[in-house]
């Protein structure tokens, strides 16, 4: 892959958003220990076909990795139909290259989707491009819709962060709860859209 620059961005979760502060995945309170590839890191910038070779460069080992975990979603996220075009910087993920996947089509809505019904879920699996062209996997997000009741605080949603490895570094309501606050914390800015961000119009895939 040729030499690639960096790209700047303004992150609208940063500075002084709940997301950034209490990010597992940041420098200093990194899960994965110190050289694992999960740390954020400026993005490069990559045309879309040098992003979706990056991608196809690491799909492999990245899905082999996630289903590590036991986790349902991580075994099955890879069939369910996926929402962009190409993998784009996600400012709200560490600014990684993410893609985005869903169990329900109403996702493809965008912002006209309305509350998901419980059973939905989200997936976004990442990867993070070096100056040099190096790819690495990095965490695999999930969202999903619990039934009412569930956890008033994230609006019944229940966020997981798998490594790549398979480990999981939390889940709502269970081991490791307090390294996906931050999730509930930045998706809630978002609770005009049921707690869900979506990615720039640009990468979309629209639905019929």
């Amino acid at each position: 892959m040729p030499r690639l620059a960096r790209k700047a961005a303004a992150n609208p979760c940063a500075a002084k958003n709940p997301c950034a502060a209490k990010n597992p995945c940041a420098a200093k309170a990194n899960p994965c220990g110190a050289a694992n590839p999960c740390g954020a890191a400026a993005p490069v910038k990559l045309t879309n076909a040098e992003a979706k070779k990056a991608y196809d460069c690491v799909r492999s080992a990245m899905l082999s990795g996630y289903a590590k975990s036991d986790n349902p979603v991580a075994a099955i996220f890879a069939k369910w139909p996926p929402f962009n075009t190409v993998p784009y910087v996600s400012e709200t993920h560490g600014q990684r290259f993410v893609n985005n996947y869903a169990n329900n089509k109403i996702y493809g809505r965008f912002e006209k989707a309305g509350a998901m019904p419980s059973g939905a879920a989200m997936a976004k699996n990442s990867f993070v491009v070096a100056p040099d062209g190096k790819v690495s996997v990095g965490p695999l997000f999930v969202m999903e819709k619990m039934p009412s009741g569930f956890n008033r605080e994230s609006d019944n949603w229940r966020y997981t962060m798998i490594m790549p490895d398979g480990s999981v570094a939390g889940v709502t309501k269970g081991t490791g709860s307090e390294n996906v606050e931050f999730c509930i914390a930045c998706h809630k800015t978002a609770q005009q859209h049921d707690s869900l961000f979506f990615m720039p119009a640009q990468y979309r895939i629209k639905q019929k």
